[in-house]
C-alpha cells in the first residue's frame, strides 16, 4: 500500500516539474509578435463650453517583439477631470533577449511626453534612460483560448493579449 502512494506521489512530482519546466522556457518565436492591453472608462466628462463629452480615463499599451531580437513598446494613458485632459505617452525602442523564462529589454530610446490640456505651457518631453529591464515571462491562455504573454517584476505583473495578425 506505502508503495503505490510513492509511486503515485512520484508520478505526481514528474508531472509537476516536466509542465513547469515546459512552461518556462519561451522562445523567440513564442514571444514574436503584436501583444497589448488597455481600458477605457465608460463614464464621460462633458466639456461645459464646448458640449463634447470624452472618457474620463483610459490607457492603452501595446508591445511589438520582432525574430531578429528588436521590440518597439507604446504607452498611452489620458485621464480628464474637471474638464482638464492629462495624457502620457511613452516610446520604448531597442532589443530583447530571451532566455528561459527572462526576459531581458535593452532600450536605445524611451521617449517620453506629458501634456495637459489646461495648462499647455507645461508640456513636458524627454528622452529617458535606456537602462535594461528584467521580466521574468510566462504565457498563458484564457477561458477564450486567446494567448497572453505576462511580465513580472517585483513590483507586479501585467498581461498582454496576443493581437490576431
Amino acid at each position: 500500500m506505502l508503495r503505490n502512494y510513492t509511486l503515485a506521489l512520484f508520478v505526481i512530482v514528474v508531472v509537476t516539474v516536466i509542465t513547469t519546466y515546459s512552461q518556462a522556457r519561451i522562445s523567440p518565436a513564442d514571444l514574436s509578435g503584436t501583444w497589448s492591453t488597455g481600458g477605457m472608462s465608460t463614464i464621460g466628462e462633458r466639456n461645459t463650453v464646448t458640449g463634447s463629452t470624452t472618457p474620463s480615463n483610459g490607457n492603452t499599451q501595446k508591445y511589438e517583439f520582432k525574430a531578429d531580437g528588436t521590440f518597439s513598446f507604446i504607452g498611452y494613458l489620458q485621464t480628464t477631470m474637471y474638464g482638464c485632459t492629462t495624457a502620457l505617452f511613452n516610446d520604448k525602442r531597442g532589443r530583447y533577449v530571451i532566455e528561459g523564462d527572462r526576459l531581458t529589454l535593452i532600450p536605445a530610446k524611451n521617449f517620453w511626453r506629458n501634456t495637459n490640456s489646461c495648462s499647455p505651457s507645461s508640456t513636458k518631453e524627454r528622452d529617458y534612460t535606456h537602462d535594461r529591464e528584467d521580466y521574468r515571462v510566462r504565457t498563458k491562455i484564457d477561458e477564450y483560448q486567446r494567448q497572453y504573454i505576462c511580465l513580472a517584476t517585483a513590483k507586479g505583473e501585467s498581461c498582454y493579449r496576443r493581437e490576431m495578425e
